[in-house]
């Protein structure tokens, strides 16, 4: 009896075990699909698709035989990485899930306090007061983990360099330790396949990875050479503003200053993109490194020196002033103008200034009449001959600001003539002598007398017209006439005043 006894014992044992075997083959086949599963959801969530990742994590949760926390992470984060209200709520949703089956998981943990944290406080105040608390467990399970100092940057925690600080710091550290930057990005990629939870060292891989590409040794050279990249960056936009109303150059020439800062820009976007993929990379994990591919343990990142601090305070101050001098110094030239005093003298060469005709006496009540409370003084002389009354040429016009003069007014001239009934059978531009602005000139038939010549002149501080009747004697000797009419009748300091002759 007790041999039986013995005998179905050992039978019942090996039942058991023959029972256990293909439980624990099942178990261990499920959680290698599990493991899949998660390392494809990451490939797709590092690559951006977004969509892919979430469905391939959310199938195997539920599917799967025994979920991971490393699932529900991954599902978190591409959610999240949307950017949009119902993602940010479905991925809370998800991380709730996960901490309620891995409530110690220090991804899971620091996943969620991330978007904790950044959650608004005014629409989401649950969400962000539990952002501290996730930090804090964090501490409390894994202090100075990177999940840690991780959840403490993005609280705001002082005494932590920022994340872009310490990417430029580490990066610069091993180009200058590496003879090439492709040696140095293969050297960052397998150290950080030794440390894979070490977030830092899969940030630096990316970035000299990015850096190491063909056509990027601009970037290169101003992560290494920071202080004389950005020294350099800003002389040229300074220049580049205070040269346009140096020289002066068009108002828009000013837009010119941004090219200087375009390569700090690039490089700000290249350095954010290798910091996003280094945030939802999953580094192969390597169990040897070659020593001639390594490089020293990197260094805490130093606090900003006196010099930075300078230095980022008089390149502030600098780009500040430049862009104020460049405005100001534009806008004091754009309404200066030159300022003239009317003196018609008595005589021009053998010509007599001719007063009181009705002519010059209609033209100067109907200026007053036109530039009242525009220009600062009117002007209309008639020059000819004093014995016989007969008017060799007409010389009007207006003194005042016209700081915004554009030669366009000087196509109405034309336009003018037209209107009143004459017709014009030439016009052209004409050079506008000492005083510049600019000049144009037509030719016109009034109905009783032969055909006369008009050029009308106009800069920022006066405008007006010379008549003269065309005898036939060219085009140069009527602008000759108007250029030496101007400059008798109008003068300006620094410009000699001698009379010239017609």
């Amino acid at each position: 009896m007790q041999a039986k006894g013995q005998e179905d014992s050992s039978a019942c044992a090996e039942a058991e075990e023959a029972e256990a075997e293909p439980e624990a083959a099942t178990h261990a086949k499920a959680d290698t699909a599990t493991a899949a599963a998660a390392e494809e959801a990451e490939a797709l969530l590092h690559q951006g698709r977004l969509g892919e990742a979430r469905q391939t994590a959310q199938r195997a949760l539920d599917t799967g035989v025994r979920p991971t926390a490393r699932l529900y992470t991954v599902l978190g984060r591409a959610h999240a990485a949307e950017g949009d209200d119902d993602h940010d709520d479905r991925a809370e949703a998800a991380y709730r899930a996960g901490l309620d089956a891995f409530p110690d998981d220090i991804d899971l943990l620091s996943a969620y306090a991330e978007l904790c944290l950044n959650a608004d406080y005014l629409e989401r105040p649950g969400r962000h007061r539990r952002g501290p608390e996730l930090a804090a467990r964090i501490r409390e399970l894994a202090p100075g983990s990177v999940q840690a100092l991780r959840a403490e940057r993005t609280a705001g925690g002082k005494g932590i360099p920022k994340p872009a600080r310490v990417q430029r710091h580490d990066a610069r550290l091993v180009l200058k330790l590496s003879p090439t930057p492709r040696t140095a990005a293969d050297r960052a990629r397998i150290q950080a396949g030794t440390r894979p939870e070490d977030e830092r060292l899969a940030v630096l891989a990316e970035t000299l990875d990015a850096l190491a590409r063909h056509g990027r040794g601009p970037l290169r050279l101003m992560v290494v050479h920071p202080l004389a990249s950005t020294f350099l960056s800003w002389v040229a936009y300074t220049a580049i503003l205070l040269a346009v109303p140096a020289i002066p150059l068009p108002a828009w020439a000013a837009c010119a200053a941004a090219l200087p800062l375009l390569p700090s820009a690039v490089l700000h976007l290249v350095l954010r993109a290798a910091r996003r993929r280094a945030g939802t990379h999953t580094t192969t994990t390597s169990t040897h490194t070659p020593q001639d591919l390594t490089f020293p343990v990197l260094p805490p990142v130093p606090a900003p020196t006196p010099r930075d601090r300078i230095t980022r305070a008089l390149v502030l101050a600098t780009a500040v002033g430049a862009a104020a001098g460049s405005v100001t110094w534009s806008q004091i030239q754009y309404r200066d103008y030159p300022h003239y005093t009317i003196a018609a003298p008595a005589s021009l060469g053998r010509l007599d200034r001719l007063e009181l005709t009705p002519v010059q006496q209609g033209m100067a009540d109907q200026l007053k009449a036109n530039f009242a409370g525009v220009a600062h003084e009117t002007f209309a002389y008639v020059y000819g001959n004093k014995e016989l009354g007969r008017t060799a040429f007409i010389v009007l016009g207006a003194t005042g600001d016209f700081h915004a003069m554009t030669p366009d007014l000087l196509d109405e001239l034309r336009h003018g003539l037209e209107s009143s009934g004459l017709t014009v059978s030439a016009e052209w531009n004409a050079e506008p002598g000492r005083y510049g602005g600019w000049m144009k000139c037509v030719t016109y038939k009034p109905a009783v007398s032969v055909p006369e010549v008009a050029c009308g002149w106009a800069d920022k501080g006066s405008m007006g017209m010379v008549i003269v009747a065309d005898r036939g004697t060219g085009r140069s000797v009527a602008e000759g006439a108007a250029r030496r009419a101007r400059e008798a009748v109008l003068h300006r300091g620094g410009v000699d005043r001698t009379e010239p002759e017609v």
